[in-house]
């Protein structure tokens, strides 16, 4: 994985989605390597941040794909291309996550795939408010933060992964996570909420 961090654009028009596909479902073997350069810096930042283990986040994108190449004929095209994997993605995550809980296996989420962006997501991720000039988050409140979010229920850290360190709406989440808008809203704003209070403590003394 050489660049990890640059932006995945979305290709344009519904029939060249729809046409990618079809070339898929017929193992045309350029179009897997077309979604593999698309997708696969997405699919690994993501990985990555839930399990902060770079290791297994290359294992879960290599998974991805080989579940890509093994399974497209189901797809039906009920959701995007892009929908599909980040699913395909998340379960492979939770399934690594039940894993490593039940062997008492401690992991910490990881905001370090591009320290400065990543920090101030970060801001804006536990921020109740815009305040005056902020400041990128020092070393201390940052591991703080990899805490609060490791601590969160796994669905609400899912949902505000997607949503405050990926990016994306709530309608995507939504149908990435197979739940309703209401539901995600909520799983994201109890996330949140959860992560201010874990870091009540350095708000006050000014520390964010």
């Amino acid at each position: 994985m050489a660049e990890l961090t640059h932006s995945i654009h979305p290709r344009a028009g519904f029939e060249e989605a729809e046409g990618l596909v079809l070339r898929l479902q017929e193992k045309d073997e350029a179009a897997f390597e077309e979604v593999f350069q698309l997708y696969k810096d997405l699919i690994f930042n993501l990985s990555f941040s839930m399990l902060a283990d770079k290791s297994e986040a290359m294992d879960i994108t290599q998974e991805v794909f080989l579940t890509l190449y093994r399974k497209i004929h189901r797809f039906r095209g009920e959701c995007s291309l892009k929908t599909w994997l980040y699913r395909v993605a998340l379960n492979q995550v939770a399934n690594r996550n039940r894993w490593w809980r039940r062997r008492y296996r401690h992991r910490t989420i990881s905001l370090d795939l591009n320290p400065r962006l990543e920090q101030q997501k970060c801001v804006d991720l536990i921020s109740d408010g815009p305040g005056p000039e902020r400041q990128l988050l020092s070393q201390e409140v940052r591991k703080a933060l990899r805490e609060g979010l490791d601590q969160l229920p796994f669905e609400q850290r899912v949902a505000v992964t997607l949503r405050d360190m990926h990016g994306l709406g709530y309608q995507e989440i939504a149908e990435v996570l197979g739940a309703n808008m209401g539901t995600i809203k909520s799983r994201i704003a109890r996330g949140r909420g959860r992560l201010r209070e874990f870091l009540k403590p350095y708000w006050e003394r000014g520390a964010v």
